[in-house]
């Protein structure tokens, strides 16, 4: 009998048995099984009969991870969204179509919000491998589910992560649901909007997969949101069903990813997608044009996808599930056991503080999360830090429960060495990480994800693994000419502005947590400033940071260049320079994050007239910066890249 109201229910009673509510006029039981949790949702095992007495269906229940629902309450743009994506899966809710994943309920309880959906079998990823499906029935099932986006389309609706994650199958894997709706956008929604003005420059979806161009490059980010940016994700799914290699092929760390996205992989119909043997030719041609970089080069409707599709069916084997699928590179190295595999980390320490007890308590953190660790790197601000990357055995059957596949650098916090382990937890839940998700742009943090793992009562701080990276420290040793040192410290100041501005220092700013990304292609240089592990809210940490930058750019700027700096122009220098010298060393002064970008910005619009003719027009600074820096910084920080 009903024991409770869906208005009274809080998402941790779905962790409990035999809660019964009635929503309509089915009434709903908790099982207390937990099922998975991913990105943005926990889901849970539950049962609904009509009336309380027809046959039990079994459901599962969805809420909110308690880090987004945080987020809502300090960003603008998470709580737009948030109001947006409600009004759209409501609509969803609404539809009939075989292909769509039912909605029984949506409605907001005590402190979260509820989707219950049928349970079904496994996704379509997974079912490749437990089902061993030929080409044509994986094709067949993709098309059942194109057909379910097609139809959101024709009602203005947008799924925005297409992909095999989110096509479930029911139980004999013969037909599909398109489902997880978590990202859905009305184009009612975005009239008259681009992907800058909506996206702002964060990135959604399934990198490598369903996150197209137009959401990663300036250069296309005025245009219009369209069901475009579905139709790229389709070319992801298509390819995605023959191999767990990325179109893109190898890339090393996330921020390799999204530059070749933002570069494109075919321009006018000329193709860079990678192509192991596996993938079927027939299905090339269609996978190619989905993945234009320019949209409007695109299919224009998902039916016209799935005619061509129809027309190459009966080219794809039918008889035989190609076995290459199930050994490719992400999953066929040798593994070992998990005592040898942290033994094999303790003895190859670079930091023999670290100790073996911090290594196991942090390999029994990542498990239940799904990493496994491989590398000790040492510690940051006392805690150790490591390299891990996602458990194969999750990758091989197709449930590791996020598409960012790519290693992580985590900082394990033991909170039973705190002294206030809930204050610190509370901080980053909900101010530290929300605020980092407000003004993350491009490469400003690296920060992925936070997790709390109540098993070991540890923090888990999840940052992009980089792959050859260079550091601050290193200029030590480089002669850096005066504007290539003004421009690195122009997108730096800018960096850590944008946190003092949301009321967060990132007090731990020094050469070290300088961090230098190469895009090898385009002999780019990015810079950004990591180590985020003890943010601080206190008004001197912000002075500190202040302090510390500019202590970092006055030993960037070289005496022997600025002696060749233009007679007339080095006086303005110098006294330039003096302000800086007050800034990071004047111990009676309380100077602002404001202040220092003025004078580097004055700095810079001296040596360089591009710039200061940039800033009086209006011009992207940034952007700029960023040019010189490369052109300055690369060869010397990537000497054999020459």
């Amino acid at each position: 009998m009903e024991n409770t109201q869906l208005g009274a229910l809080r998402a941790d009673d779905l962790n409990q048995a035999d809660l019964v509510f009635r929503y309509g006029r089915y009434f709903y039981r908790t099982t207390g099984i937990h099922l998975a949790a991913g990105g943005m949702g926990t889901v849970s095992e539950m049962e609904r009969r009509l009336d309380n007495v027809g046959p039990i269906e079994a459901v599962v229940g969805k809420t909110f991870q308690v880090q987004y629902l945080n987020q809502l309450r300090s960003d603008e743009v998470t709580r737009r969204d948030h109001a947006t994506n409600l009004s759209a899966v409501s609509r969803i809710a609404g539809l009939s179509h075989p292909g769509l994943l039912p909605i029984y309920c949506v409605s907001p309880i005590a402190d979260n919000y509820l989707f219950i959906t049928p349970r079904m079998g496994v996704t379509l990823l997974e079912a490749i491998s437990r089902h061993k499906l030929t080409p044509r029935q994986r094709t067949t099932l993709l098309m059942q589910a194109l057909d379910a986006l097609g139809h959101l389309h024709e009602v203005r609706l947008l799924h925005r992560d297409f992909t095999l994650r989110n096509i479930l199958l029911d139980d004999r894997a013969a037909v599909a649901y398109l489902f997880d709706f978590d990202l859905a956008l009305s184009l009612d929604d975005v009239t008259g909007g681009t992907y800058a003005s909506h996206y702002r420059g964060r990135v959604f979806g399934s990198p490598g997969y369903s996150v197209p161009p137009e959401t990663v490059d300036p250069g296309l980010a005025e245009l219009p949101v369209t069901p475009a940016l579905d139709i790229f994700a389709v070319g992801g799914a298509l390819h995605g069903l023959f191999t767990d290699e990325l179109p893109y092929g190898k890339a090393d760390d996330m921020w390799g990813l999204l530059m070749r996205i933002g570069e494109g992989l075919v321009i006018d119909g000329k193709s860079r997608v990678h192509y192991p043997d596996s993938v079927p030719r027939p299905l090339r041609p269609i996978i190619e044009r989905c993945l234009e970089r320019d949209p409007g080069q695109r299919y224009l409707r998902v039916a016209s996808i799935i005619a061509d599709l129809r027309a190459i069916l009966p080219d794809l084997d039918d008889r035989n599930a190609d076995a290459r699928f199930f050994a490719s590179s992400t999953v066929g190295a040798p593994q070992l056991d998990g005592p040898a595999r942290v033994q094999g980390v303790f003895n190859r320490r670079r930091d023999e503080s670290v100790t073996k007890p911090e290594i196991e308590l942090g390999d029994a953190a990542l498990h239940t999360w799904g990493y496994e660790l491989q590398k000790s790197l040492g510690r940051v601000k006392g805690h150790p830090i490591y390299v891990a990357t996602p458990r194969p055995d999750l990758l091989a059957a197709g449930k590791f429960p996020d598409a960012n596949t790519f290693p992580k650098l985590v900082t394990v916090i033991d909170l039973h060495q705190l002294p206030d382990p809930r204050g610190l937890v509370d901080a980053w839940q909900q101010v530290y990480l929300p605020t980092l998700k407000k003004v993350r742009r491009g490469m400003m943090t690296t920060l992925h994800k936070v997790i709390l793992d109540t098993n070991t009562g540890s923090l888990l701080l999840f940052s992009e693994f980089i792959d050859d990276p260079k550091f601050g420290a290193q200029l030590a040793e480089v002669d850096l000419h005066v504007d290539g040192a003004l421009a690195l410290a122009f997108l730096i100041t800018r960096q850590v502005a944008l946190l003092h501005e949301n009321g967060m220092a990132h007090n731990n700013v020094h050469p070290g947590a300088l961090l230098f990304k190469a895009a090898t292609e385009t002999h780019m240089a990015q810079p950004a400033m990591i180590g985020l592990v003890e943010p601080s809210l206190a008004f001197e940490a912000m002075i500190a940071d202040t302090r510390a930058i500019a202590a970092m750019v006055l030993s960037w700027l070289r005496p022997a260049r600025i002696l060749q700096l233009n007679a007339r122009t080095r006086p303005h220098f110098d006294a330039l320079r003096s302000r800086l010298t007050m800034i990071a060393t004047d111990r009676n002064a309380a100077p602002r994050i404001d202040e220092l970008l003025a004078v580097i910005s004055d700095g810079f619009a001296l040596v360089d007239f591009n710039f200061s003719v940039l800033r009086d027009s209006g011009g992207d600074l940034e952007e700029y910066a960023q040019l010189v820096l490369s052109h300055r910084a690369y060869h010397v920080l990537w000497p054999e890249s020459h």
